[in-house]
């Protein structure tokens, strides 16, 4: 049988699932907008509090 294709069902930012038609894919990752997608690279530039 053929290989199968990995799905993402959910945005790498808050966890929503997402539908087809509202994927946002940036740095190897699918968002479900470029709003989320901006907030989890703020987040990860953030410096960590330990």
């Amino acid at each position: 049988m053929a290989d199968e294709v990995a799905v993402v069902k959910n945005c790498a930012g808050c966890k929503k699932i997402m539908k087809k038609q509202k994927r946002y894919y940036r740095n190897g990752n699918y968002y479900c907008n470029k709003n989320c997608f901006n907030n989890k690279q703020a987040e990860e530039s953030k410096p960590s509090a330990a």
